[in-house]
């Protein structure tokens, strides 16, 4: 309980020096519906889709030619105990079986090489995108935040650990997330251009 009172009195001790420096001027942007509407997270997300849906065929054609290869060796290992053969024979196609079982094993591992690889570029693309997405909406909310002369900007439309929002209650004339929507989607073609 004290270190509760401790941590509110700091918070105001904070907003009174702010507001001892100058005044204090609060505003709130809905970050969820800010990622929502804005039209190049809508582009971001349908880029990675199209990267996904681009591994996804690469990686069935490499498992339909998994599976060839691995039909092959079974016909070879089949082959070579097949007792119609002669003993010469048999151990020719024992001796194909184990090169194409090492064939196998081989794609196998490059399979698993190409599916961490791309793993690896879909994050990276994804921090990237985040991170451009991230820098627009916070010089979209420092434009509108200085135009209109905020000193402070909260982030509503997230939640916490404990399930509540990181902003409890704010008064709806302190929402400037239509302003920023109407800033980050500025530059968007319309529908007939596209």
């Amino acid at each position: 309980m004290n270190t509760r009172l401790l941590s509110w009195l700091a918070v105001a001790g904070l907003l009174s020096g702010v507001a001892g420096a100058g005044e204090l001027k609060v505003a709130t942007v809905d970050t969820a519906r800010i990622l929502r509407e804005y039209y190049k997270t809508d582009l971001a997300e349908r880029r990675i889709q199209q990267q996904i849906d681009d591994f996804s065929a690469e990686r069935d054609k490499l498992l339909a030619q998994h599976k060839k290869m691995k039909q092959e060796f079974e016909a070879l290992r089949a082959e070579s105990q097949n007792k119609a053969l002669t003993e010469e024979a048999r151990e020719k196609k024992k001796e194909q079986a184990e090169e194409k079982l090492s064939g196998v094993i081989e794609f196998e591992n490059t399979i698993r090489d190409k599916a961490s690889s791309r793993k690896k570029e879909l994050e990276g693309e994804g921090r990237k995108i985040q991170g451009e997405i991230g820098k627009a909406i916070k010089e979209a909310i420092k434009v509108c935040s200085d135009k209109d002369g905020y000193t402070l900007v909260l982030a509503d439309g997230g939640l916490l650990a404990n399930g509540l929002e990181s902003v409890l209650y704010s008064d709806s004339k302190m929402d400037i997330t239509d302003a920023v929507l109407k800033l980050l989607n500025a530059d968007k073609a319309s529908p007939a251009k596209e």
